[in-house]
């Protein structure tokens, strides 16, 4: 059998509760692990910089064996061109040759250079490397410890959670389509807040301005499943909010 409006209104302010409850619920949540995310953050930062030096250092070590690779070449190349040397008897073409060779000679200096300097980065990568190592390492541990502080409020706080999304999908069973959809609509433009409870002083729970006179007693007596004119929320009075039937009340009265 179809809920009467006044039983809408009912289900809507239970729902609004939930939803409420569930937010609540959610945020702390969030915020409950906030050190051990912080200690994740941290690792996950000492992670990327352990990446950093292991990039650094293996491109130093690749620009390095390019070097010594390019140094063996051109020694022998030098061999070959000193050993030619003592066989020339032209001035010129001698005086060609030893040009090569002193050229060679100069790059081998210079990729000599290349290789010291590439071992000192090398070197100073793997001191780094040591260092973010224990660091990553305690800030692991760290990181393992507060989430181990907060495993348990964690368990019973996703308990809570998953009851509040069984009641939410008890009530949004039950109540028409059409009412969820208005209900789901008007509370993602205000902030999951769809419902405004309907005071004793006739004015809008969520946004205080003063409800026409009218409107408060339709929907005291659950004649009208309307919104404030004000915030555009669907109004609920008091005692249906406290799960009351204001129309059999005020038959009664």
């Amino acid at each position: 059998m179809p809920l009467t409006i006044a039983e809408q209104l009912v289900q809507l302010a239970e729902l609004a509760r939930v939803d409420h409850k569930q937010k609540v619920t959610a945020d702390r949540l969030e915020a409950l692990p906030a050190a051990a995310k912080k200690a994740d953050a941290q690792a996950l930062k000492i992670k990327v910089e352990l990446d950093s030096v292991a990039a650094r250092k293996a491109t130093a070590e690749q620009v390095k064996r390019g070097a010594e690779a390019e140094i063996a070449d051109n020694r022998a190349k030098l061999r070959k061109w000193e050993a030619r040397a003592n066989d020339i008897r032209g001035e010129r073409e001698h005086a060609a040759l030893s040009s090569e060779i002193g050229g060679a000679k100069r790059h081998v200096r210079e990729l000599e250079d290349v290789v010291l300097e590439q071992m000192q980065t090398v070197e100073t990568a793997d001191k780094d490397a040591a260092t973010l190592q224990k660091k990553y390492a305690s800030t692991v541990d760290d990181a393992r410890g507060e989430w181990q502080k907060v495993d348990g409020d964690l368990a019973v706080m996703r308990t809570e959670v998953e009851a509040t999304r069984t009641q939410r999908q008890a009530i949004l069973a039950v109540l028409p389509p059409l009412v969820v959809r208005r209900y789901e609509q008007i509370a993602a433009k205000k902030q999951g807040v769809g419902v405004a409870i309907l005071s004793m002083q006739d004015t809008c729970g969520a946004c205080n301005r003063i409800v026409p006179p009218q409107l408060c007693i339709q929907v005291m007596k659950g004649q009208v499943l309307e919104s404030c004119p004000a915030c555009m929320r669907i109004l609920v009075h008091h005692s249906q909010a406290q799960g009351q039937n204001p129309a059999s009340e005020a038959s009664n009265g």
